[in-house]
């Protein structure tokens, strides 16, 4: 008969074995969770922060954009997030050919209505110079996402041909294209700062019709709280034109002047120069 003692201490080591290979067991499978957990994180689509940031990113990289205009509020949005752009096949191409936007409606309304957005969510292709190549309105599939973006790939502009017709004409219109008043350029940092530099779709501002860029919100703020005294003169248009009887030529923000407070566009360089030279002979067109 096996003595108790023997016993017990064969039941310990039993115990003990058992307790180790269970916790060598557990390390393992936490492991592999880590790990797949970061292979997850990774095969996501990278959306950019900034509207500015992916149209640089595209005209930089010659690649279209994919912009997806969601809200908060809307179930089939919550149902592309969750779905649509976790899938595999929609990852890789959007990674590989595109650079990734998604606009909250809610928190960028200037861009709803430069796009033209009529219902949500809508996904669009995007070319460098903001023309749009595919507007898709609505709920899409994974598959039938990853087959139009696979189709525009190998239709790109740059292998297209006159009679290339698997795309509509109107796709390419310039009406298409979110367009700025003044070229896009921020008439704060003209008048405040003698800076002429473009500003960013993310802070815009409507006046007079308009959709106004600006550098920050700050230069924003500063504009809405008084539009006129950013204003150009005669709402852009060259007055050294107009005064030497020329066809009334549209000022370019380049040529802008700033005298008495105000801004004043010119042309082009010469006629510039003009009104700098003697300016009161050209305001009295006013």
């Amino acid at each position: 008969m096996q003595k108790p003692h023997l016993k017990n201490a064969f039941w310990s080591h039993a115990n003990a074995l058992w307790s180790s290979l269970l916790s060598v067991a557990l390390m393992g499978t936490l492991a592999q969770a880590q790990d797949y957990q970061g292979f997850e994180r990774v095969r996501a689509i990278d959306w950019r922060s900034s509207y500015r940031q992916a149209v640089d990113e595209a005209n930089r990289d010659g690649k279209p954009l994919v912009v997806c205009v969601t809200a908060s509020w809307c179930g089939p949005c919550r149902q592309m997030k969750q779905l649509t752009f976790t899938d595999s096949r929609v990852i890789d191409i959007v990674q590989a050919r595109f650079v990734p936007y998604m606009i909250d409606a809610d928190e960028h309304p200037e861009l709803v209505t430069g796009f033209g957005i009529e219902a949500y969510p809508t996904t669009m292709v995007v070319a460098p110079d903001l023309s749009i190549l595919k507007r898709l309105p609505g709920f899409q599939a994974p598959s039938d996402l990853a087959n139009v973006l696979n189709s525009l790939v190998r239709t790109s502009p740059s292998s297209r041909t006159s009679s290339s017709s698997d795309e509509p004409a109107s796709a390419l219109a310039a009406a298409n294209a979110v367009t700025y008043g003044f070229d896009g350029y921020c008439l704060v940092s003209i008048l405040e700062e003698s800076r002429v530099q473009r500003g960013s779709a993310e802070f815009v501002a409507e006046h007079r019709g308009q959709m106004i860029c600006f550098q920050s919100d700050v230069h924003r703020q500063k504009f809405l709280s008084n539009p006129e005294k950013y204003w150009p003169v005669a709402n852009g248009q060259c007055l050294v034109s107009s005064r030497e009887g020329t066809e009334t030529g549209k000022g370019d923000p380049r040529m802008a002047v700033t005298w008495r407070g105000r801004i004043w566009l010119f042309s082009d360089r010469e006629r510039q120069q003009r009104f700098i030279q003697m300016p009161l002979y050209y305001v009295n067109e006013l």
